[in-house]
């Protein structure tokens, strides 16, 4: 018995100690967001004073902290609203942060749950709220909070629903592997048809011997909805599925704009060099191929045409691409392949929707003189580090952008820290050390490939139409019968 209770008495002291340390870490956490929203306020204000608009003063100071801490800037963001609203709406929640009373978890549930509250209902619930926080977990926290709003205010609960649908969303992040998360915020009653169509498709158009868990056949739903087929179509292999319509015709699934950076000879099966997919990274040789084959093309070979270091002076600058302000499709198409995604630190925005951003200002006015629209002198920024740069140009920020050679780009902020991105596509699209292909199956070594291959653009074009019109099966049965001859 006295083991017994000795190993109680040792795992009291555990978990005392546990409660001490997590309160601890609230406290640090506290002060942390505390700093975040300081260092807002204050690159605000001395924005503001030199004229830059309201709408956008302080909002560089995600991005220093996200290269002062090494985090994203999305977490820098989130971090520096939440400080703002402990400062100026939610007190008590503030306070017992501060304490180690309540989590970081707690503390997003306070602000999210009351975000939307008239100031006079928030004075009253918000406290209350918290004493709750302190007993209760996040999820139950956000409950009971929503059960004591509709109670006090139901005329207002419309407003607020209104309100909380106003800021609706969905994004798609990278996940592992050649995966991605979609995170949606949507109206309760879009939501619930959402998922029940989903299930609806999952469960109808498939028979019972179809190989995919019910999870995997929602996912595969939801992408049938958004490239227009519609529905699902059954795994089981059997020829006489009953879920197979051979009479009816189903819609051709829509080719969206999805840019995926591979070498020609990697989608001809030729190689097996990772491609890259346009605000995901990195992905196998065989998902860059699955996707290309209902993508629509637009070839980028390795050369760059008109850019230089130093080019010579043209005599009719109006027929000069590098004298005009905004760059031709080809040229954009490349140097957003090569950037792959916004070229400023810790920003994840694909370079398919940013700014294609001057590194030295083009003159409107003179453009010969300088701020040529050629490669190097071109970055991917999303319009948010594009003002950024702009600022910074003007010395309205105190920040420093350089470019370097190789497409690196130095980010010097306004207290000295710095940090230089490099490009994203360009290992992908033109790595210097070939991956063979797996040579199961009939596919040639690079052996037995150069004395056929003459790569170059013409080639290169060619065999992506190799790869769009013939399939895997029919491509290595073509190497198979060459090595037969």
């Amino acid at each position: 018995m006295s083991e017994i209770a000795d190993e109680l008495a040792a795992a009291e002291e555990v978990v005392e100690r546990l409660r001490v340390v997590h309160s601890e870490i609230a406290v640090l956490q506290a002060e942390e967001t505390a700093l975040m929203t300081l260092l807002y306020e204050t690159r605000r204000a001395q924005q503001v004073e030199l004229g830059v608009g309201l709408a956008h003063a302080g909002e560089d100071a995600a991005t220093e902290i996200g290269v002062a801490l090494k985090v994203s800037q999305r977490s820098a963001d989130n971090l520096i609203g939440l400080g703002l609203g402990l400062k100026h709406r939610y007190p008590s929640a503030g306070r017992a942060f501060a304490e180690g009373r309540i989590d970081l978890p707690r503390v997003r549930a306070i602000s999210e749950t009351l975000t939307n509250v008239s100031e006079e209902l928030l004075a009253e619930l918000e406290p209350k709220v918290v004493a709750l926080a302190e007993k209760a977990d996040p999820q139950r926290v956000r409950r009971t909070a929503r059960r004591w709003i509709a109670e006090a205010d139901p005329e207002g609960q419309a407003v607020r629903r209104k309100e909380a649908e106003a800021e609706r969303y969905v994004s798609v992040n990278a996940a592992d592997n050649g995966t991605a998360v979609v995170d949606a915020v949507l109206p309760a009653a879009g939501g619930r048809t959402l998922y029940e169509r989903l299930r609806e498709m999952a469960c109808t158009q498939v028979c019972g011997e179809d190989p995919r868990t019910q999870n995997q056949r929602r996912a595969d739903a939801l992408v049938a909805l958004a490239d227009g087929s519609g529905r699902l179509s059954c795994l089981c292999g059997r020829a006489d599925c009953p879920r197979a319509d051979s009479d009816a015709e189903l819609p051709v699934a829509r080719k969206a704009l999805v840019q995926v950076g591979v070498s020609a000879e990697t989608l001809a099966g030729l190689r097996d060099n990772p491609g890259l997919l346009a605000g995901f990274g990195a992905i196998d040789a065989d998902l860059a191929r699955q996707i290309a084959r209902h993508a629509r093309f637009e070839i980028i070979t390795e050369a760059s045409g008109t850019d230089a270091a130093a080019p010579a002076p043209v005599e009719n600058a109006s027929e000069n691409t590098e004298l005009r302000y905004r760059p031709g499709a080809r040229m954009a198409g490349r140097v957003r392949a090569l950037d792959g995604i916004c070229r400023a630190p810790g920003c994840q925005v694909p370079a398919a929707d940013t700014d294609l951003d001057h590194q030295d200002r083009f003159d409107h006015d003179d453009p010969v003189s300088g701020g040529r629209t050629i490669e190097s002198n071109l970055g991917a920024r999303c319009r948010r580090h594009h003002r950024l740069k702009t600022l910074a140009d003007n010395r309205r920020n105190g920040w420093q952008v350089t470019h370097h050679p190789g497409r690196e780009v130095e980010w010097r902020t306004p207290t000295g820290d710095s940090v230089t991105t490099t490009p994203e596509g360009t290992p992908f699209l033109f790595p210097s050390e070939p991956v063979a292909p797996v040579t199961a199956g009939g596919v040639p070594d690079a052996e037995t490939i150069s004395p056929f291959i003459d790569p170059g653009p013409v080639i290169n074009g060619l065999m992506e139409m190799v790869h769009v019109y013939c399939t895997p099966s029919q491509r290595r049965a073509f190497w198979r019968a060459r090595r037969n001859m």
